[in-house]
C-alpha cells in the first residue's frame, strides 16, 4: 500500500506537468522572505493578467521541469521557488513580476521559458519594458496601413487633378460662351 504523501506528490507532479505543458510561458522566481500577505498581493496582481503563481518544493520542481520543456530551468531551482505560469500576455506577466520585485525587494525573478526558449533575468527585464501585446499589434497594423494609405492618397490626388482640369476647361468654355 502506497503512502498518502507519495500519492499526493505524484498527483501534484502530474497536475503541474500538465499545467506547464498547456502554457507556453513560465517564470521562475525566488520568493525567499515574502510573507503570506505579500504572496497574496502577488497572486492577486498576477491573477489580473490571467497568470497563476504557486510555490513548489525544489525536488518536485526539478521533476516537473524535467517532464516538460522547462528542463533548461532546473539549475535555477534553489531556495524558495515560485512558478508564474500561463497568462495570455507574457509582457504583462513580466511587467507585473518585475514591478512587484522592485516594490517588495524580496522577490527575485531568476529566469523563464517563453515558447520553448529559455529567458534569463535580464531578458525578462527587457521584455517587461515592451508595450503590451495589443499596443504592439496596433503598431504593426499601423505600419502595414501607412503605405496603403499613402498609395490611396496619391491616387486620390491624381483623380482630384483630373477633376480640377475638367472643371477649369468647363469654366473657360462658359466664359467664352458668355462673351
Amino acid at each position: 500500500m502506497a503512502k498518502i504523501g507519495r500519492i499526493c506528490k505524484e498527483y501534484m507532479v502530474k497536475e503541474l506537468s500538465r499545467t506547464l505543458r498547456e502554457n507556453s510561458t513560465l517564470f521562475v522566481t525566488d520568493c525567499t522572505g515574502l510573507n503570506v500577505s505579500d504572496l497574496g498581493k502577488l497572486r492577486t496582481s498576477l491573477k489580473s493578467v490571467k497568470t497563476s503563481y504557486f510555490i513548489i518544493k525544489n525536488s518536485l520542481g526539478r521533476i516537473v521541469l524535467k517532464n516538460t520543456d522547462g528542463e533548461c530551468l532546473v539549475p535555477l531551482i534553489e531556495g524558495t521557488i515560485g512558478f508564474a505560469v500561463g497568462g495570455t500576455d507574457p509582457i504583462r506577466t513580466s511587467k507585473t513580476l518585475i514591478k512587484f520585485s522592485k516594490d517588495s525587494g524580496k522577490l527575485k525573478v531568476k529566469g523563464g521559458v517563453l515558447d520553448g526558449k529559455m529567458l534569463s533575468e535580464p531578458e525578462i527585464r527587457a521584455i517587461s519594458l515592451l508595450p503590451p501585446k495589443d499596443v504592439l499589434l496596433a503598431m504593426v497594423f499601423a505600419g502595414i496601413k501607412a503605405p496603403i494609405s499613402g498609395f490611396v492618397n496619391v491616387l486620390q490626388g491624381t483623380i482630384n487633378k483630373v477633376v480640377y482640369a475638367i472643371n477649369a476647361i468647363k469654366t473657360k468654355k462658359e466664359e467664352e460662351g458668355a462673351k
